[in-house]
């Protein structure tokens, strides 16, 4: 479109990294979308009147059925596509959470599958770089509270 504006609009999303100790080993709740291809942290858009806090823990409770608190901040990623014709700048705040409660039960009309899974191996199961990442600064983050 010569001349023509393009559109960007920004997007504002949040999650956390959940994690439980079974055997005093950290395992996190993954979550799996299309088909069961791709793994990541739940997340999901802050509404309107909502803080990124209060957001991340809406979205994982809505997508794994977990309830948590949050332990602290771990990192915001932002990264950008394209709907149309319209570019997306897309930033989602993740939090370190410690799971408090709740039944593992993937909202099945978001996600196809929810699993706790080592962190180690979560790490290596992650589909995004990114996520990834996060998850290697949420097990130093654990391994220092520890020692």
């Amino acid at each position: 479109m010569p001349g023509g504006k393009r559109k960007v609009r920004n997007e504002h999303s949040s999650g956390g990294a959940v994690i439980a100790l079974r055997d005093g080993q950290p395992y996190v709740a993954l979550i799996a979308t299309r088909g069961r291809t791709r793994w990541g942290l739940p997340k999901g858009a802050v509404s309107e009147g909502e803080t990124s806090e209060q957001a991340a823990l809406r979205e994982v409770l809505e997508e794994t059925g977990l309830e948590a608190k949050i332990l602290k901040p771990l990192d915001t990623i932002e990264y950008y596509f394209r709907v149309g014709d319209t570019l997306i700048r897309k930033r989602v705040d993740f939090y370190l959470m410690a799971h408090t409660g709740g039944t593992m039960t993937p909202q099945l009309s978001e996600v196809d599958d929810v699993e706790w899974v080592e962190l180690s191996q979560a790490i290596q199961r992650a589909s995004f770089d990114s996520e990834k990442k996060l998850l290697e600064m949420a097990s130093i983050a654990l391994a220092s509270s520890s020692s």
